[in-house]
């Protein structure tokens, strides 16, 4: 996971009218639907699954999905990361969602070369080593927050390859024997640099339309949690957004990262119970199937709900998802 650190669109103040909760307006309830897959990354590889007690122990309940990703810093991490993080999960009983990189923070690499098959070893050997550790049926995501500006692979660069790179990763590991991967399909909330939809590579190629959302803003307009959660559901490219174009394209959707708390910018939202049980009402009401809270304490951004930073918060997260519920 790797956070935007440029300033979002500014946004008009006539634009946030439209969604503003007028003060005495009382909101309705929202219906109950689905109970959402609950998930958490609470660390990579063997950090992560050596802290997942501490993490259920907090929350009152049983972890069952983890997101973790595949090294990114260079190509040479990212090779040798594939077998540790495999083999670190063999074995478990969480579900999980892997997040495959498409080039490298650090090297050579374009999109281009991806659909031309330079980088064929990377999806490859990551499928054959998930089958062998017995990770046949996890959740890959392949380029997430591609329709921002911050990753090497951003699609904005060049759509066309971005979607030939995708489509060529997937057949990659569909073809290795064994396997039974759902793909997951992720850009993050909003605008940004893509509209989303421009880098879609297919109904063939996507099981999973997923949605990365973190809790910051760049604008004091949107200081305001009741108005900034308002912006969140019904901005373009946002929360409602992928509702419709999960329904759309008759897809599942799901939230592999989300997160809300403090960032050294000052961007962070921090210490916002709001966001997490709006968040809450939100997956239950539009039919979610899983989610994965980004459980995160670096210096540079630090939306933990478990380590005491963010109180508030965690009483949230531990009343909206503590005890299972009835669907």
């Amino acid at each position: 996971m790797i956070r935007p650190t440029f300033p979002a669109r500014w946004l008009p103040i006539a634009a946030l009218a439209t969604i503003v909760v007028l003060p005495g307006c009382a909101a309705a309830s929202p219906p109950v639907g689905r109970e959402p897959g609950f998930g958490a990354h609470v660390g990579a590889g063997c950090n992560g699954r050596a802290d997942i007690p501490r993490y259920e122990k907090f929350v009152g309940r049983k972890l069952e999905w983890s997101t973790d990703a595949f090294d990114q810093r260079d190509w040479a991490k990212l090779r040798s990361s594939i077998d540790w993080l495999s083999g670190c999960w063999r074995g478990t009983d969480v579900k999980l969602i892997i997040s495959i990189p498409m080039i490298a923070q650090s090297g050579p690499g374009t999109l281009k070369d991806g659909a031309e098959g330079k980088f064929d070893d990377i999806f490859l050997h990551s499928a054959k080593t998930l089958v062998k550790d017995g990770h046949d049926k996890v959740v890959i995501r392949i380029g997430w927050e591609f329709n921002g500006g911050w990753q090497p692979w951003a699609a904005n660069k060049d759509p066309a390859n971005f979607i030939a790179y995708y489509r060529r990763a997937v057949g990659l590991m569909r073809s290795v024997p064994g396997q039974h991967f759902k793909f997951e399909w992720t850009p993050n909330i909003g605008r940004n640099a893509l509209p989303a939809e421009q880098g879609y590579p297919g109904d063939d190629v996507v099981d999973i339309i997923g949605m990365d959302i973190y809790n910051e803003y760049w604008t004091p307009a949107l200081a305001n949690t009741q108005v900034r959660f308002a912006w969140f559901v019904n901005q373009p490219y946002g929360l409602n957004w992928l509702r419709d174009f999960g329904k759309q394209h008759h897809k599942p959707i799901a939230f592999s990262e989300w997160g809300s708390g403090t960032r050294k910018d000052g961007h962070g939202a921090g210490d916002d119970p709001y966001f997490i049980t709006k968040m809450a009402e939100w997956m239950r009401a539009n039919d979610v199937l899983y989610h994965s809270y980004w459980e995160s304490a670096e210096s540079s951004y630090d939306d933990s709900v478990t380590r005491g930073a963010h109180p508030l918060a965690g009483k949230a997260f531990r009343e909206a998802f503590g005890k299972r519920r009835k669907s």
